[in-house]
């Protein structure tokens, strides 16, 4: 009789390590993402080659660095010590990857050979990834918030003073020497800021009347100046497009937070008051708006942008013309914010469905995960960070498409930007180890 005991017990035994044992799921994911970079990367390599005079380490060096970058996630996320979402590492993994083989075929990479303080973003995100993939985790991102928010407070209000203070204005925006724009970094930290002052003002903020917040005046105030100031600083700037990306997701986060829909229904109402009285700040935003309007009004001027991207995107059709077969060329700026362009020419409507579909995929993922079991400051963390790219995604493709007027934001993972590429890497490290929960599972 003891002997069935004890093969019940042992069998109970191994079920409860087999709980434990954290579910990560999508290692099948990542050897499958390998092979669609690469079926991407193969026909512009075939172009490119057989057209230009191009030594092969100037040419594939970025691949080769994407494939590294792989195999070191894949090697720090394995199931036995990684306990987060390894579909949402997959997927980055992918519009990396296809924005790597993107402006490998535009030959931003080609022709920053030489330069090697070129590659020092990319460097810098991939580092910022793996260090987000290998030592933080959902139970670290709690703690280490609350020390640091008002850090990150003050260093976005840094970043825009230095920007004020030694920018110089460049196509209508303000850029350090060097071209550089470090406003991406602005919007990572007042989301990191905002993770975890929401938390204890949860219950002040959820009050509403007839649907519509109503929050006491002692916190409405502190909202109001401590979100108030940065987009002060924006406009300051002249990024109307930060300013906007900084309003919508802050309201995302309250929607979040207080789970009170009114909170969403104000920050469109507010997004959609600040894009028309936006056009009256300057000549540069009412020509922007303008050219929303009727882009075809001076086709030859400044029209020409948005003109050529639409014909282009037309000239792709469903299937495109192939990568490395179209014309990207002719787009201005094609490189950074009109970049989609670029795509809807080469893949086509199909290519960019499928593009919008990983994005769609990551943002979904993202968000699903951060459920009610993570700590208040860690959830707010990974649903800010997610809505933030998500704004981003529907800024820059509503602009180029015409759908919405042209802001100037980056496309995640596509535009060339070194600060973009690195702050977009740091985001998704966050989520990632946002999702990293190591007692539990996610699947």
């Amino acid at each position: 009789m003891a002997e069935p005991q004890r093969k019940r017990k042992t069998k109970s035994t191994q079920s409860a390590k087999a709980v434990e044992r954290p579910v990560g799921g999508g290692g099948w994911l990542l050897f499958a993402l390998m092979v669609c970079v690469g079926a991407a990367a193969f026909p512009v390599a075939m172009t490119r080659l057989s057209s230009d005079a191009l030594t092969p380490g100037a040419f594939f060096a970025p691949l080769v660095g994407w494939l590294a970058t792989a195999v070191l996630s894949l090697w720090v996320t394995r199931p036995s010590r990684f306990g987060g979402d390894r579909i949402v590492v997959a997927l980055t993994l992918l519009l990396l990857g296809l924005g790597i083989v993107e402006q490998w075929r535009l030959g931003t990479w080609v022709e920053a050979w030489r330069a090697w303080r070129a590659y020092l973003p990319l460097l810098g995100g991939v580092a910022g990834w793996l260090f987000c993939l290998q030592w933080l985790n959902s139970d670290r991102v709690s703690a280490l918030l609350p020390r640091v928010q008002w850090l990150c407070w003050l260093g976005a209000l840094g970043v825009l003073a230095a920007l004020r203070l030694f920018g110089r204005s460049y196509r209508g925006g303000m850029f350090l020497p060097g071209q550089i724009n470090p406003t991406e970094l602005v919007k990572v930290l007042l989301v990191a800021f905002t993770a975890a002052w929401l938390p204890a003002r949860t219950e002040a903020l959820a009050r509403t009347v007839a649907g519509v917040p109503v929050p006491p005046l002692r916190e409405a105030l502190a909202l109001a100046f401590l979100w108030g100031v940065p987009l002060a600083g924006a406009v300051v700037v002249r990024d109307l497009g930060l300013a906007l990306i900084l309003c919508l997701t802050l309201m995302l986060m309250l929607c979040a937070a207080t789970r009170k829909v009114g909170w969403l229904a104000v920050g469109l109402g507010a997004a959609a008051a600040a894009g028309w009285g936006i056009r009256f700040l300057s000549a540069h935003s009412a020509a922007r708006f303008a050219v929303w309007l009727d882009p075809f009004q001076d086709p030859t001027g400044k029209g020409w942008q948005i003109g050529q991207s639409l014909c282009a995107q037309f000239a792709g059709g469903l299937w495109g013309s192939g990568l490395g077969e179209g014309m990207p060329g002719t787009v201005p700026i094609v490189t950074s914010d009109f970049v989609y362009a670029a795509l809807a020419e080469e893949w086509g409507l199909i290519g960019c469905a499928l593009v919008l579909a990983a994005f769609w995929l990551w943002i979904w993922r993202s968000s699903r995960v951060m459920d009610t079991a993570l700590p208040p400051p860690c959830r707010l963390l990974g649903l800010g960070l997610t809505a933030l790219m998500g704004v981003q995604l529907v800024l820059n493709v509503g602009g180029v498409t015409k759908a919405l007027p042209m802001t100037g934001i980056t496309l995640p993972f596509f535009s060339q930007g070194g600060f973009s590429l690195l702050t977009t890497l740091l985001l998704c490290g966050l989520v990632c180890a946002c999702t990293n929960r190591v007692h539990g599972s996610c699947r």
